[in-house]
C-alpha cells in the first residue's frame, strides 16, 4: 500500500525561510514527516538538528506537536543531525523506535582544521534513559506501509566517494566511509517515490540507485535534503545533474550540505522544479 499523502515540514536548516524570521537556524538538519496511510497516520522525526534549544524553539514556533511522533530515524551520526534528539524524545512522553545504524554512536572526527569530535553527542545508553528504543540495523526498516529507511547504501557510482572523515575500527585510527548514512523513503500513491535524505554521505545517486532496487520501484518523484556537494569540484557535480535529469524529477529540494554552487547548478537545470529548502518551509505531496 501507498502513502495517500505527506506534509514535510523542515524542523532544521542552515537557513530559514523569509517567510518565518522567527526560527531558529543553526548548521544542520532535521524534518517532521507525517504520512496517511488509508485511514490511518505515521508521523517521523528524521534527524534532530544540531541541539535542542534549536530544535525546540522552532517545534514551538512552526505549532509541531513532538507527541505525535511515532518513530525517529537517523540518516547517521554525525552531531549537526542527532544533537537534539534527547530533548526531542523527552517531548513525545513515550516510547519511541530511534533506528539507525550499528556505527551510528560510534566515534566520528574530522581533521579540518585540527583533529575534532563530529559525531553524535550522546550515547545509545543516554537515548534509552529519554525514552527511545535504539533499532540498531544494517538493512532497511519497514515502518509502516510506503515508509521505509534505506539501511547501507551500497557505493556503485564512479564519481560519489566519501573523503575527510575518520573514525576509530580495530583499535586503529581510520578512515570513517560513513556506512551509518541512511535515508528515508515514501512511496506516495499516484506520484512515485520521495526520498529525503539526510546528507547523503553514501552520494545521492547511489541513495537513489538503491532505493529504486530495494522497492522495485524506478519512479522518483521527488529528492529532497542535504546532497554532500558542498566540496564536490565541477565534474561531481555535473555527473550529478546529469544522473537526476534521467529520472524525470517533479521536484528537487537541496538544502543544507548541497552547497551554493551546485544549489546553483540544480535551479539553472531544473528550473521552477529546484525548491530550496529552509527551516519553516512546509512540502506537501
Amino acid at each position: 500500500m501507498a502513502v495517500k499523502n505527506v506534509q514535510i515540514t523542515v524542523l532544521i536548516e542552515d537557513s530559514n525561510s523569509s517567510a518565518k524570521p522567527e526560527l531558529k537556524s543553526k548548521h544542520g538538519l532535521s524534518f517532521y514527516v507525517q504520512a496517511t496511510i488509508g485511514d490511518a497516520k505515521a508521523t517521523v522525526l528524521m534527524d534532530a538538528g544540531p541541539s535542542s534549544d534549536a530544535l525546540l524553539h522552532n517545534v514551538a514556533a512552526l505549532g509541531v506537536n513532538l507527541e505525535d511522533v511515532d518513530v525517529v530515524a537517523l540518516s547517521h551520526g554525525h552531531y549537526d543531525h542527532t544533537g537534539g534528539l534527547l530533548d526531542a524524545l523527552k517531548q513525545m512522553k513515550k516510547r519511541v523506535p530511534v533506528i539507525g545504524h550499528p556505527t551510528l554512536f560510534n566515534p566520528k572526527l574530522s581533521l579540518m582544521p585540527h583533529l575534532r569530535l563530529i559525531g553524535a553527542p550522546v550515547k545509545s545508553s543516554d537515548v534509552e534513559s529519554a525514552g527511545g528504543v535504539p533499532i540498531l540495523v544494517t538493512g532497511p526498516v519497514k515502518i509502516a506501509d510506503g515508509i521505509i529507511t534505506t539501511g547501507e547504501v551500497p557505493r556503485t557510482t564512479g564519481f560519489e566517494s566519501v573523503r575527510g572523515f575518520w573514525t576509530v575500527h580495530n583499535r586503529s585510527f581510520v578512515d570513517d566511509v560513513m556506512l551509518d548514512d541512511q535515508s528515508l523513503i515514501v512511496d506516495v500513491e499516484g506520484k512515485g517515490l520521495v526520498v529525503v535524505a539526510g546528507c547523503a554521505h553514501s552520494g545521492i545517486i547511489n541513495t537513489i540507485k538503491y532505493v529504486q532496487k530495494i522497492t522495485g520501484n524506478s519512479r522518483v518523484y521527488a529528492v529532497l535534503g542535504g546532497f554532500h556537494l558542498i566540496s564536490a569540484d565541477a565534474k561531481r557535480i555535473q555527473s550529478t545533474v546529469d544522473e537526476l535529469e534521467k529520472l524525470d524529477l517533479a521536484v528537487v529540494g537541496p538544502c543544507h550540505c548541497t552547497g551554493k554552487k551546485a544549489t546553483e547548478k540544480f535551479a539553472e537545470v531544473f528550473g521552477d522544479r529546484c525548491c530550496p529548502l529552509h527551516a519553516g518551509d512546509v512540502i506537501k505531496f
